[in-house]
């Protein structure tokens, strides 16, 4: 039972000391000029606060005067980029998990389920990935499980219709939903010409 609690405190520590590093992390704002400054920032409200060093004033940016944003940190970095998803839509800041002839995007939605009022605390929080593809061509995104019924497999066949390979392997649950960045990556490298 004390290791159970002991490990609770562990990933509690690491949760908290994860949210403290995000609110500064280091980071590169791209504007819609072709230019680019370090700094460090983070998303808020569909919004990039940032500033140029830890100690100076942060400024607020949108989708009127930059592109994306990337995080850099932990020898990784995550690009975040302002996309438009609908005709009808202002641009949202969405992760861009896979650029190249066909981009993955991924916007996370959490949600808690299963709070109960005389249990407070007894709830969790649920986080539902939603993936986008989008052509270089492409005006806006596909979103590949946005639906009820979740036809992930579908919508990714028909998107990815002109690689049979691909299509073959995903009809016959070679891969699942949890593997698009695979299946993107596998079609960028072996499906598109060169």
């Amino acid at each position: 039972m004390k290791t159970i609690l002991h490990i609770k405190l562990i990933l509690l520590l690491f949760f908290i000391s994860f949210q403290c590093f995000s609110q500064t992390q280091e980071s590169t704002l791209f504007f819609k000029d072709g230019d680019s400054i370090p700094g460090f920032g983070m998303i808020q409200n569909n919004k990039v606060k940032f500033k140029i060093a830890i100690d100076s004033k942060a400024e607020f940016w949108d989708f009127e005067s930059i592109v994306k944003i990337d995080f850099h940190g932990f020898k990784m970095t995550k690009t975040y980029e302002y996309v438009k998803l609908n005709a009808y839509s202002e641009p949202i800041l969405i992760e861009l998990v896979v650029k190249g002839e066909v981009s993955l995007y991924r916007k996370e939605n959490s949600k808690w389920i299963g709070d109960n009022i005389n249990n407070p605390g007894s709830g969790r929080k649920i986080i539902e990935e939603i993936n986008y593809l989008k052509r270089d061509k492409e005006e806006f995104p596909t979103c590949i499980n946005c639906e009820i019924l979740n036809s992930w497999a579908k919508n990714t066949s028909n998107f990815l219709s002109d690689c049979e390979y691909l299509v073959k392997k995903i009809k016959t649950n070679k891969f699942s939903s949890l593997q698009m960045k695979e299946i993107v990556e596998t079609y960028n490298d072996f499906c598109t010409e060169l």
